[in-house]
């Protein structure tokens, strides 16, 4: 109708408006710290290993793992001659998760090259693969996502909504979430322990490495649940991360250095000439050092090489 129009309009325009509000900050932001450091007219933001409470990088001045994706993305660029290679974990939490779980289902998924949020789309819509379409597998990303830490069924409405577009209804996300739970019974049951022993007080949690990260007295049940399964999860992926930045390090070419990390995902400044030598390295550096945290499951990393970030 024309009133649902106009509707999607003024939303549309509203989106539009913030983004152009938080493109100007972080455009304002960037602009006052080129060359701060060193007069180069580059940035050189703080990498900070330990502030996050799950051991994963964090960045300040600026925020690097807040840029928003698209146009902002491209003012990042590799200098003349040279390219960036770009590394990202595929997955990975969900793959970290599969194996700490024992989760054969998604291991086995992962093992014969089956799209995972395909296989979650055709168990909890009641699909044949075959008919999965791609708005299905959105609500499948969101579902694999969002019930991976315990969200409950209002929790999967708010976040697919914000994180994916899509929308549900609170009866079909209970529906979503009872049929993903029966189709992971290995996930359930990790989370069904780890709610014992938030019920019962746990105090601690340790990565796969065995980095200790203590829970509050003051943290509630929910607090504790949250920690017990998300710090092995994010922890764990956070600890093969900075293994593999090591060995990246220690092994790149020395034309070649690491100019940025984010979340599961490694940027290196390469010269033009040994780009795919150099990506190839990362990529199975990368590989090496997750795997040999999480043996269980494959480990997958998408890599190439661009003029700028926004290529990716």
């Amino acid at each position: 109708s024309k009133e649902e129009t106009l509707s999607d309009l003024k939303d549309a325009l509203a989106d539009q408006i913030v983004a152009a509000k938080v493109a100007s900050t972080y455009i304002k932001k960037c602009r006052e710290l080129l060359g701060a450091v060193e007069q180069d007219g580059r940035i050189h933001a703080s990498f900070n290993p330990m502030q996050a409470r799950t051991g994963r990088f964090s960045t300040s001045k600026p925020n690097l793992q807040s840029i928003p994706r698209g146009h902002m993305r491209d003012c990042f660029r590799a200098r003349p001659g040279f390219k960036l290679v770009d590394a990202d974990y595929s997955q990975i939490e969900l793959r970290a998760a599969a194996a700490i779980a024992g989760e054969t289902k998604m291991i086995d998924a992962y093992k014969n090259g089956v799209d995972l949020h395909k296989q979650t789309a055709s168990e909890v819509l009641n699909k044949p693969l075959e008919d999965v379409t791609k708005q299905d597998r959105q609500i499948s990303k969101a579902t694999n996502f969002g019930l991976l830490y315990g969200q409950s069924a209002p929790g999967l409405v708010r976040y697919a909504a914000s994180s994916y577009g899509v929308q549900l209804e609170l009866d079909q996300a209970e529906q979503i979430r009872r049929q993903f739970f029966r189709t992971y019974g290995h996930l359930r049951q990790w989370h069904g322990e780890s709610r014992n022993k938030a019920d019962a007080g746990a105090r601690e949690v340790r990565t796969v490495m065995g980095r200790r990260r203590l829970i509050p007295n003051t943290a509630s049940e929910w607090e504790r649940f949250t920690a017990l399964v998300n710090t092995p999860v994010q922890g764990g992926c956070a600890d093969g991360m900075k293994q593999a930045l090591v060995l990246i390090a220690q092994r790149l070419p020395a034309e070649a250095r690491l100019i940025s990390t984010v979340h599961d995902e490694v940027l290196v400044e390469a010269p033009e000439a040994m780009a795919n030598e150099v990506r190839d390295l990362v990529q199975a550096t990368m590989i090496e050092a997750m795997a040999a945290l999480f043996p269980q499951v494959p480990i997958e990393v998408e890599a190439g090489s661009c003029s700028n970030w926004g290529e990716k």
